[in-house]
């Protein structure tokens, strides 16, 4: 049972000054996991009509994927990571909001997080869960401590045009840093760590006549690459999939992502009805993103290198059909 419990304070010094503060509890049966009255508030300033401040700060808890409590090692008569604690984390974000015209809007955030009690492995390694979910390979937890740490900081931009004028447009960015330690006290980049992350969405309307209209659409996004490491050809073999060594995991990394997507729909608007025919077109120049390495040896041929690529969706033409009533 995860049981959560808060209490919450808000107060108006003004209509546009606005201060929350609250504590909030957590409490996890199946590790006996207890977080106790964790501070958060929040600040809002809305300074003029067309520019606000805000900021952000507070203490958080959070449970490790499931399965990690109920795993046993082969030759255990019981789960040896049941008792693990929570994840933590301090969050700090501040804000700027600005209205550039009447449908157009701007936001700019810097953050930082720092995080305590990652779970890492008993011997020096740089294994730390923190960097579990940036991939699919399989995951069979050793015995684990929470002594691992970490932080991420960067800035964060959005631009918006609202829908006015039959197009919108969205135009968001980051660009960040992500680094922890493991057990060996090294520190080294997360797998999330590719730098920056940038995406722009637009569309636009054309009204063929009283029930019929055209929608054009495009998105872009760019990306750093995801980073990896040395591989242990000798484990990799071992254990039939990608191992890395220890020493400069991480360090190395992909070409960035680069992705662009296109849409073109059609729309009848009958009675009771609306009947759009759309066609999305995603990774329209096939651009081959490098997803990760995997170990895929092939059949019959033992010198050939079981180290390949894993490529990201290639070109793929979607097309639908949908009725609103």
């Amino acid at each position: 049972m995860l049981i959560q419990s808060y209490i919450q304070w808000k107060h108006k010094f003004s209509d546009d000054f606005i201060f929350t503060v609250g504590l909030h509890n957590q409490s996890f049966s199946l590790s006996n996991s207890h977080s106790w009255a964790q501070p958060r508030a929040g600040l809002k300033w809305i300074v003029n009509d067309k520019n606000s401040l805000s900021l952000g700060i507070g203490r958080h808890s959070q449970t490790l994927p499931v399965y990690t409590y109920f795993y046993q090692l082969e030759g255990n008569t019981e789960a040896h990571n049941k008792g693990m604690d929570y994840m933590k984390s301090n969050h700090a974000v501040l804000g700027y909001s600005r209205k550039i015209a009447k449908n157009v809007s701007g936001k700019i955030e810097t953050y930082y997080q720092d995080l305590s009690n990652i779970p890492v492995e008993l011997n020096p390694s740089s294994f730390s869960l923190i960097n579990q979910g940036s991939g699919f390979s399989r995951f069979f937890p050793d015995s684990l401590k929470n002594s691992g740490t970490g932080y991420n900081y960067g800035i964060e931009f959005t631009l918006e045009k609202y829908y006015s004028s039959n197009w919108h447009m969205l135009l968001t960015g980051a660009v960040y840093n992500s680094r922890y330690e493991g057990s060996d006290g090294i520190e080294r980049n997360t797998s999330f760590n590719g730098g920056y992350a940038a995406n722009i969405l637009t569309g636009r309307e054309f009204k063929l006549n009283e029930k019929t209209s055209l929608g054009l659409g495009a998105k872009v996004t760019v990306a750093g690459g995801k980073r990896y490491g040395t591989v242990n050809d000798s484990a990799s073999t071992a254990q039939q999939e990608i191992i890395f060594i220890d020493e400069g995991f991480n360090e190395l990394q992909f070409e960035d992502y680069f992705r662009a997507d296109f849409k073109l729909s059609y729309k009848y608007n009958a009675k009771k009805v609306t009947h759009e025919f759309s066609l999305d077109i995603v990774n329209l120049l096939g651009t081959k993103n490098i997803l990760n390495l995997t170990y895929a040896p092939v059949p019959g041929d033992p010198t050939a290198n079981p180290i390949r690529k894993n490529y990201q969706l290639g070109f793929l033409p979607i097309f639908f059909y949908r009725l609103d009533f």
